[in-house]
């Protein structure tokens, strides 16, 4: 019994669906980096603001120490 071949538009279609479905799991998988993205920003401003805060500094006074910093080092 010979197998029929699917045509062109079929595997085109089962392609399609394919594709959709990766799609759909790359989507997801880019918001979930998305997410652990935001959650380390949110823990490094939080051990930053730690640090500005036992040391008495403002964001200004801390920008002003990194700015001489770097100008020393050029």
């Amino acid at each position: 019994m010979a197998r029929r071949t699917k045509s062109y538009e079929e595997q085109m279609e089962v392609l399609d669906e394919q594709i959709a479905r990766v799609q759909g799991k790359l989507d997801s998988l880019l918001r979930q980096k998305d997410e652990v993205i935001a959650k380390k920003q949110e823990q490094e401003l939080k051990e930053l603001y730690q640090l500005l805060q036992e040391h008495n500094l403002t964001v200004r006074e801390a920008s002003h120490i990194i700015d001489a910093q770097a100008g020393q080092s050029t």
